[in-house]
Parts: C-alpha cells; structure tokens; sequence
C-alpha cells in the first residue's frame, strides 16, 4: 500500500452522498447524535482499558477502530469489537505507544535543556534548535491522529505506519488545524473550569476526540493509503461508500 495516489484508476464517480444531498458536517452531526450514548460508554471503557499503562496503545487502536465505523455510519458491536481490536493489535499498539512516549519524552528533555538560560550557547543557534524541536513536536502530535486509524484499517508494518501517518501530518494542513482545535478547546475547557469538567473527561473527552478526527481522517486514508485494486472487505471501504 502507498502514500501516494494512483492518477490512472477511474475516479470515485457519484457518492452516496451526493445522491442523498447529505454533506459531511450533517452526516457528522447525525452519526454524532445517533452514537451519543455509544461514544459515553465507549470513553468508559477506553479509561478502564488503559489502567494497565502497557494497553495505552492497544486501546487507543480498538477506540480508533469503533469510533471509525461510528463516522462512518457502519455496524459495529462498541463492545466485543473493542475487545477483539485490543487483542488484535495489541502488538502494533504497544510498540507505536512506546514510541511515541519516547519520542515525547525525548522532545521535553530537548527543549528543556535547549531553553535552559544556563546552556552556553549563541542566541541564534538556540533559536534555531527551538524551532526544529517544534517542528518535530508538530510531527509526532499530528502523526498520532492517522496512524491508529490506519492501524486498524490497513495491513501496515509499523515502519509504513510511521512514514505514512508523518507525511499525511505534513500535508493535510486544514485538517490537522481542525483536530488542533478541537483538541485544544477541550483541554482549555478542561483545565479553566477543572474540577467541574471532571464528567466531561470521564465520559466523552476521549470518544469524541476519537470520533472527531476519525471523521476527517478516514476519508484521506482511504484516498490516499488503500491499495486500489483492493477488494471491498470488513476493513476497506468501497469507491462508493468514500464521502467527505
């Protein structure tokens, strides 16, 4: 499978959605409020999957698996799916999870030191330290919302997982600027009215997230990342079915 698309398949042709008249933004807002009650159960469950921190990872693939099928208005059972994806990705979800603590931790520890007055050092290079250390933040923040979606949908290793989701971080700016947003409305909201946000993080701040950027996410992954001669199953989505 690649990152690039192949320009001498046929197009998508007429959607489903252009037939019906429905845009994204409605279908978002409808699959939103038809899973409401799904998506409480499912943040549940998420945080009691993640108590044992070695399921972090695993968990976060199987919540991105659910909340998948949500946007998109497929069947999915929340619960023995969630199950099943934990265990089956457990192996992918583990090492990409460790990797990205690594790297986070790595990150902190540079721009700590690099931003300590006591480090003998020009102003400019320092400066120019800074901003490639963003710049790698930005990348390692941005590469974790399509790489579990594109765990659970794709048969990736993780050295393809990685490569594809930092260069979909690179270029779908409009949509990382959404899913930053988003991200960053919740956690202000969060920490500026804490503890009275304490039921917003226990029973939706993770699923919605999830679902959020699964519903901008899904349909890039499945332009740019599915191999176009391959068959319609459980995990691909069909030409047809393709709607943003």
């Amino acid at each position: 499978m690649s990152i690039f698309p192949n320009y001498n398949k046929e197009g998508k042709g007429v959607t489903k959605a252009d037939v019906s008249g429905e845009t994204s933004l409605k279908r978002f807002f409808t699959e939103f409020l038809h899973r409401f009650w799904q998506l409480i159960l499912l943040n549940l469950l998420y945080i009691l999957a993640c108590v044992p921190i070695i399921t972090i990872g695993p968990a976060t693939a199987a919540m991105n698996y659910v909340c998948r099928n949500f946007s998109q208005g497929k069947p999915v059972f929340f619960f023995t799916d969630f199950i099943e994806k934990c265990k089956e990705h457990f192996k992918q979800g583990f090492l990409v999870g460790l990797i990205q603590l690594v790297c986070g931790a790595l990150l902190a520890g540079s721009f700590f030191s690099w931003t300590d007055e006591a480090l003998n050092v020009s102003g400019g290079f320092r400066t120019a330290a800074v901003v490639v250390l963003f710049v790698f933040a930005y990348l390692l923040f941005f590469a974790s919302f399509y790489i579990y979606p594109m765990m659970v949908s794709f048969d990736l290793t993780v050295k393809q997982l990685i490569r594809n989701s930092v260069i979909l971080a690179m270029t779908q700016l409009w949509r990382n600027v959404v899913m930053f947003l988003v991200f960053a409305l919740l956690v202000v909201l969060t920490f500026l009215f804490w503890p009275l946000t304490f039921p917003v993080v226990l029973f939706l701040a993770f699923s919605v997230m999830a679902f959020v950027s699964n519903s901008l996410v899904f349909p890039v992954l499945t332009r740019y990342v599915a191999s176009p001669d391959a068959p319609e199953s459980e995990e691909t989505v069909s030409e047809e079915e393709q709607a943003e």
